[in-house]
């Protein structure tokens, strides 16, 4: 499949207003938010750039925008349950759908009983990897500990109405997770690398040594190739192309997996301190990890992707 790797003016235009908010926004207290602290303001001004509806049908928006998008708050490391929503706007009901593109409902999207945002969300979407239902708590929620330090729960979930738009909506979710953790990766290998720049170790910088520059440069060559797969797969699923499905499944696990060794290596650059959470990359690392983790043997993520190459060696 051939297909530029660019995204257009327009959706350039769109991260670039994400990227001037999220500097001026997404602070260091906003970034490190815990489960007893959700930022609302910084999630309702996204509410205000557009962001939270870009999936909402006729709002103008698709993979292009949803990939564009994600790449920034990925690098601003901005929180919140950013893939929930965007299958949620892409599925729900129109009436159920404006608190949640305006910010001011929070979506938990996910196979019960673990279910993400669960103890702040007032909107629930259950689903299986090929059907949704939107769903209603039916008891209490109990809180769990993550590893990205978002706030999960154990819930059992009554199921209210079947979803629609499923196929599509979870390929944008694919979307924003891998633009997501692309924009994560790139944020802690750029910290290594100014760490190797100014970091003085026996008379020279860290970057002067083979065994810290390697690493990075394979790092950064995962990260350019993840990035030309989310593009070409936003392309593709805004085109109808036939792949569009797989390549939005391998955009995932390609950013997957160049953001994990973006982060290991970025441990190893910055020593002790890359792996304290009150360090410069240690909590984006733990988000990574957890993000990357996230199931997806239910979309048949590893399935399309192989289906995908078994077609293109028999054309």
């Amino acid at each position: 499949m051939s297909e530029p790797v660019a995204f257009t003016p327009d959706q350039e235009a769109l991260a670039g207003s994400v990227r001037r908010y999220c500097a001026a926004k997404c602070t260091e207290e906003v970034q490190r938010s815990g489960p007893g602290s959700f930022p609302w303001p910084f999630w309702r001004g996204l509410a205000e750039l557009g962001v939270l509806s870009l999936a909402v049908p006729g709002e103008g928006g698709g993979a292009g925008e949803v990939a564009a998008v994600a790449m920034e708050l990925g690098r601003a490391f901005a929180p919140g349950p950013l893939t929930g929503t965007v299958f949620a706007a892409r599925t729900l009901p129109p009436a159920c759908t404006p608190p949640v593109a305006a910010g001011e409902r929070l979506v938990s999207w996910g196979c019960p009983p673990l279910m993400p945002w669960s103890p702040l969300a007032e909107v629930f979407v259950e689903t299986d990897g090929e059907r949704a239902w939107l769903a209603r708590p039916a008891g209490a929620v109990t809180p769990e500990e993550t590893l990205g330090n978002e706030p999960w729960g154990r819930v059992a979930l009554e199921r209210v109405l079947p979803l629609d738009g499923v196929r599509e909506a979870t390929d944008l979710a694919h979307m924003m997770l891998a633009g997501y953790l692309w924009g994560a990766g790139r944020r802690v290998l750029d910290a290594a690398v100014e760490h190797a720049r100014t970091r003085v170790q026996f008379g020279r910088t860290l970057g002067t040594f083979q065994a810290v520059a390697h690493p990075l440069v394979n790092a950064g060559l995962g990260l350019a190739a993840a990035e030309k797969l989310v593009k070409v797969a936003a392309r593709a699923i805004d085109h109808g192309h036939h792949q569009g499905s797989a390549l939005a499944s391998a955009a995932r696990l390609s950013a997957s997996r160049a953001a994990m060794d973006a982060a290991f290596v970025s441990h190893q650059t910055h020593g002790a301190m890359g792996y304290s959470v009150e360090g410069p990359i240690g909590h984006v690392a733990q988000r990574i990890r957890q993000l990357s983790m996230v199931p997806s043997h239910a979309h048949h993520t590893g399935e399309q992707v192989l289906a995908m190459y078994a077609e293109g060696g028999r054309e």
